[in-house]
């Protein structure tokens, strides 16, 4: 009985694939989370959905031990399809959603990190990527709380 638990589970991978699972929830989570805070509509649930699909495609081609680069190329495909489905364009200057679009893309990027080994790089990307959606954030809303003082100023 142990030898065919020893062959039918691979508990080596089994531990990395578990690790990897928390990896990619855990940043799925954070980035979504901020997207949450700030009112968008892609918020932890989808983010989290996102990142554990390219990660389960990397993950899969790299198991498989199919060309995992053709893998990749066909995440990046996709994921830029749905990118493009999000984006709107209202008269001639107004494009909505187009951050999102790109953070899409962006988390379906770390998700492959993960899923071709490269976690190190997966979490400073998702450090740099929150941090940059933050940074802006808080920009914003100074501008904005800088812009409703003159409103008020001016009354």
């Amino acid at each position: 009985m142990t030898d065919f638990l020893k062959n039918f589970f691979d508990f080596s991978n089994l531990l990395t694939f578990s690790i990897d699972m928390v990896l990619v929830l855990l940043i799925g989570y954070v980035v979504g989370r901020e997207r949450h805070e700030a009112g968008k509509t892609m918020g932890e649930r989808s983010t989290i959905i996102l990142i554990i699909g390219s990660y389960l495609f990397a993950y899969a081609s790299l198991r498989c031990g199919i060309d995992h680069s053709r893998v990749i190329a066909q995440i990046v495909t996709g994921v830029g399809f749905i990118g493009a489905g999000i984006i709107f364009k209202k008269g001639e200057k107004d494009i909505f959603n187009l951050t999102t679009a790109i953070l899409v893309w962006t988390v379906a990027a770390l998700g492959v990190l993960v899923g071709i080994g490269l976690r190190v790089e997966a979490l400073l990307a998702a450090l740099v990527v929150y941090l940059v959606l933050r940074v802006r954030r808080r920009r914003d809303r100074k501008a904005k709380q800088q812009s409703q003082d003159q409103t008020t100023d001016n009354v």
